[in-house]
């Protein structure tokens, strides 16, 4: 069953794992998405540390029953964002520019983008509370 604490843990584990390969293996992410032309270490290193947070902060707003609305829209936003930053490095050709990183980032935004709406769509349906 879909519910908002499963989209949300769902969510969670995403950033952390990719939080986790940004850290770890920036260069490697680096090439493998913009080969001969790939983003700096400290972007992947940045977004490892913010993906990190993001995902245990998710873990700890998903304990609440009922999560404000407000915390939900946060999350939301941040995956709205993603979505349009990946968008952004496609059509600008920049950072993301090699075959299966092109596919990889799409793919990866499609579920970004999934998990943002589906946590405002659960979250509305459990009411004003």
């Amino acid at each position: 069953m879909i519910t908002l604490k499963n989209v949300m843990r769902a969510n969670a584990a995403s950033c952390i794992v990719f939080g986790l390969i940004f850290l770890f293996i920036p260069s490697a992410v680096a090439v493998f998405l913009g080969g001969e032309a790939p983003a700096p270490d400290w972007v992947f290193s940045l977004l490892g540390a913010v993906l990190l947070f993001n995902g245990l902060h998710l873990i700890w707003v998903s304990t609440n029953s009922m999560p404000n609305k407000l915390w939900i829209l946060y999350f939301s936003f941040g995956d709205f964002l993603w979505v349009i930053a990946t968008i952004l490095l496609l059509v600008l050709g920049v950072w993301i520019t090699e075959g299966v990183g092109i596919l990889a980032s799409i793919v990866v935004a499609a579920v970004v983008g999934a998990f943002g709406l589906l946590q405002m769509f659960k979250r509305k349906a459990m009411g004003n509370c």
